[in-house]
């Protein structure tokens, strides 16, 4: 069976607060996601005017929900269009060929 990647130890700062995170994946890429949440939650503090570290936590997870939702949402419509394109391809070969 195949081993395991070994965890590596990222210090990253979050809205002020030090964290040490573990990741078997890029730590360029943890530390660039940490970053961006980072950003949301001082964009949240700055239209709400909300200093609550729990309350701007849950809702910057709330914007970035949303995001993957709508992201989601246009990766079903954007499916659902190639496949219905594939299906018309495929019966204009059919046609041709037959």
């Amino acid at each position: 069976m195949g081993e395991q990647p070994e965890a590596s130890s990222v210090r990253v700062k979050i809205y002020d607060r030090e964290f040490t995170l573990l990741t078997t994946g890029d730590p360029g890429r943890l530390q660039a996601l940490c970053t961006s949440l980072d950003e949301r939650m001082r964009e949240v503090t700055a239209s709400t005017g909300t200093v609550d570290t729990l309350k701007v936590a849950v809702l910057a997870a709330l914007g970035l929900s949303d995001d993957l939702q709508r992201v989601r949402d246009e990766l079903k419509k954007l499916d659902d269009s190639v496949g219905r394109r594939s299906l018309a391809c495929v019966s204009m070969l059919d046609r041709i060929v037959t």
